[in-house]
């Protein structure tokens, strides 16, 4: 701890001092001060953890792995090197996904609802970041060694297109199982309490837009996803109409909505040219 806590004060030290008078009165403004208080930060939650057991600790148990969640994700911005970006994003998800099938969402809704979204998000990152970087990552899902080769395009590579098409399915499912959460036997309610709504129509509208990003799927399957993204782009709109509340600052979805609406008046089209197996 003593070293640690060394390591921390030297590196912050050396922060303000290369800002000059001009540094900003925080603790740490640059990679070396921010990986020294990450190593902190882990080094208490860790003991925390071996008192507050999950068996007999719920409550304190899941609001420490958040934390402990929230300083990998805060560590994304100090991070240059994708690995290691997709590497603290696995951490993540390993440390969630079992939460949720631990914890009874009847007893516990709220962290449920909580852990589904945060995981769903997490696999979404994970899925942008294997599509979209020129690195490939080889343990998304497998929990197989990181690969090497980084050249390929995704559209040529049909393993790497495959491990994104099961990223983007691991993140519907849980964005899926938080959608569900607000359904009472089964039934979609009228409204969405407001404290909940920007979250639940988030979820609908990431699910829509991840269906339409999966790679080398049939055409009848291809089609079928993107059925299932225009209904759930009407349907957000259908609801936007019905409450205008979701408009308001409190709730702040009046981008969204015009992004639904520009996908729902484009997907018909884009329909009809996928059925017809033409190019789109």
């Amino acid at each position: 701890m003593q070293r640690a806590n060394a390591g921390f004060i030297q590196a912050r030290d050396a922060s303000r001092a290369a800002g000059g008078d001009a540094a900003p009165p925080s603790a740490g403004v640059g990679f070396e001060a921010a990986r020294e208080i990450f190593r902190l930060a882990g080094h208490f939650h860790n003991r925390a953890l071996q008192y507050f057991l999950l068996d007999g600790w719920v409550t304190e148990h899941v609001r420490i792995l958040q934390e402990v969640s929230a300083t990998y994700k805060t560590m994304y911005f100090w991070e240059a090197d994708p690995k290691r970006t997709a590497a603290m994003m696995k951490r993540r998800v390993q440390m969630l996904t079992p939460l949720v099938e631990a914890l009874n969402p009847k007893v516990y809704p709220a962290f449920c609802r909580q852990l589904c979204f945060e995981a769903a998000e997490v696999y979404q990152e994970l899925y942008e970041l294997k599509a979209n970087s020129v690195y490939v990552y080889d343990a998304f899902v497998s929990g197989a060694r990181l690969g090497d080769r980084g050249d390929e395009p995704l559209g040529g590579d049909v393993r790497r297109a495959a491990r994104c098409n099961e990223l983007a399915r691991k993140s519907l499912q849980y964005y899926g199982t938080f959608v569900d959460s607000f359904h009472l036997d089964g039934k979609v309610p009228d409204r969405i309490e407001k404290d909940s709504c920007r979250a639940y129509l988030t979820a609908r509208l990431n699910r829509a837009r991840l269906r339409t990003k999966m790679h080398g799927l049939g055409r009848d399957e291809s089609v079928r996803e993107h059925r299932e993204a225009l209904r759930e782009y009407e349907w957000i709109l259908d609801y936007g109409a019905r409450h205008a509340e979701v408009t308001s600052p409190d709730i702040g979805m009046a981008q969204e909505l015009q992004l639904c609406r520009e996908m729902a008046e484009m997907m018909p089209s884009k329909l009809d040219r996928m059925a017809a197996g033409r190019p789109i």
